[in-house]
């Protein structure tokens, strides 16, 4: 941190040479070299004031929610998504309204695409064209009218049906 301080003084000096020599040399302009230098000097105070700063952020540890935010922003292995959907998977089974809401999205995803790349159908846009290409078990989950369950905590779909509708996804 030292070379921080020896590096602003030694620029201070030369700014405050440079502004000796401009004022004994300029006539009518003191004013405007005055209000130059004590910019240029409080320009490298602030920037002695910022080097410090940095030091000084280094030496502390990292916080528990800058370690966090690292961890989110790590990309995930191939392991972790598969335990992730595996879990939303079985939170599916139990909570139907958990399926409406986290897993009904992903397969209306795959659909979606599915209609879009292999037949050329938008999905929300042409429900009726969707709906001859889609199975049953398929097209009651990912329709764009589907109500939320009625009994939130009831519980949703069972393992095999949940098979049958990814079955029914990949068919197509």
């Amino acid at each position: 941190m030292s070379w921080i301080v020896r590096r602003a003084v030694g620029m201070g000096m030369l700014v405050s040479l440079g502004a000796g020599i401009a004022l004994i040399f300029t006539a009518g302009n003191r004013a405007a070299v005055i209000d130059i230098y004590l910019l240029v000097i409080g320009g490298i105070v602030l920037l002695g004031l910022v080097r410090v700063a940095r030091v000084l952020r280094r030496r502390t540890p990292a916080s528990s929610f800058e370690a966090a935010v690292a961890r989110a922003r790590a990309p995930r292995s191939v392991e972790e998504d598969v335990l992730t959907l595996d879990r939303e998977v079985e939170l599916s089974r139990m909570d139907g309204f958990h399926f409406h809401v986290r897993m009904r999205p992903v397969l209306r995803d795959v659909a979606a695409h599915r209609l879009r790349v292999r037949y050329g159908i938008e999905l929300d846009r042409e429900p009726e064209r969707a709906r001859e290409l889609l199975p049953a078990e398929v097209w009651e989950v990912v329709r764009p009218d589907r109500p939320p369950p009625t009994e939130r905590l009831g519980p949703g779909p069972t393992l095999a049906q949940q098979r049958a509708v990814l079955d029914g996804l990949e068919k197509l």
